[in-house]
């Protein structure tokens, strides 16, 4: 099996929604709204083209893995979209890609890393906190509590 992370291509583009929509599922943490998720309909523009970053992780090929690094202000980025294939999952691609997006926002000059998750998303809280993360606050949003997180960069 050949393993890479690379950036996002607009070729990914079908994989990542695939790859997003059944990482919220698997955990029951769908929120609806009709501005939530609208960034992967415009991936470069929000991301890429924004002092951010949007990376795959591909094994044989295959888009299983992902992470996106938005800015926020501009010494604060914030950690979006990781989502680990279920197939994949516990093999350490979480850390990977959170790793790459650290590495990342250094290299852009951010001092700071705000990041979220549901109070669901149990496998995501745990490989946050195991990274230095603290929770900052914690909000219900319908039947889901959201939970926030922030790093400082050294």
């Amino acid at each position: 099996m050949s393993w890479e992370i690379r950036p996002y291509q607009p070729k990914d583009q079908e994989a990542v929604q695939r790859l997003h929509w059944a990482g919220l599922n698997q955990f029951n943490a769908r929120l609806e709204g009709p501005d939530l998720d609208q960034d992967l309909e415009n991936i470069e523009k929000i991301y890429i083209n924004n002092n951010g970053d949007f990376i795959v992780g591909l094994m044989d090929n295959r888009v299983v893995c992902m992470g996106a690094l938005r800015k926020f202000t501009e010494t604060v980025a914030e950690i979006k979209r990781i989502r680990v294939d279920q197939e994949f999952q516990r093999k350490g691609l979480g850390q990977k890609i959170l790793s790459a997006l650290e590495k990342s926002a250094k290299e852009k000059g951010y001092r700071k890393l705000r990041l979220d998750t549901t109070s669901k998303q149990r496998p995501a809280q745990i490989l946050f906190e195991r990274n230095g993360y603290q929770v900052t606050v914690r909000k219900r949003w319908d039947d889901l509590e959201i939970i926030f997180y922030e790093k400082e960069l050294e």
